[in-house]
């Protein structure tokens, strides 16, 4: 009984203040700031397409706007979508006809980076696992 009581007291304790750190081999997500997410999308862009400072100057605000107003939505996909489209129009709309086409080709290229990743992920999970013997 008194086994029971301390087993007891010690989840409710471990329950109370759980142990930061995560399990090992637990996959654990690293959350950006939304000012390095504005950052490394300010720097992306300028390496994509080639910004002026008067381009950068006019793409940071922009750029600003966009991730604050994604942070909060919360996760509403019509209102990011929204968002998106919005965000590469203004963003479109400061580039000459040369860093759109830049821009569009560095996007179309992500695109299927993404897609190869995705199938071979889809291939790897959907082929069987060796059998293990216990």
């Amino acid at each position: 009984m008194l086994l029971g009581a301390i087993l007891s007291t010690a989840l409710v304790a471990n329950a109370a203040s759980p142990d930061p750190s995560p399990a090992p081999g637990a996959a654990t997500k690293h959350r950006l700031t939304p000012d390095a997410v504005k950052a490394a999308r300010l720097k992306r862009l300028e390496n994509q397409v080639g910004l002026t400072a008067d381009q950068e100057a006019k793409a940071k605000p922009i750029i600003d706007q966009y991730v604050d107003d994604r942070q909060a939505t919360k996760g509403d996909r019509t209102k990011m979508a929204a968002l998106k489209t919005k965000f590469d129009s203004d963003i479109n709309a400061i580039l000459t006809p040369d860093q759109q086409k830049k821009l569009a080709d560095a996007q179309s290229a992500n695109a299927e980076k993404l897609k190869a990743a995705r199938a071979a992920k889809a291939a790897a999970s959907a082929s069987p696992s060796p059998a293990k013997n216990n």
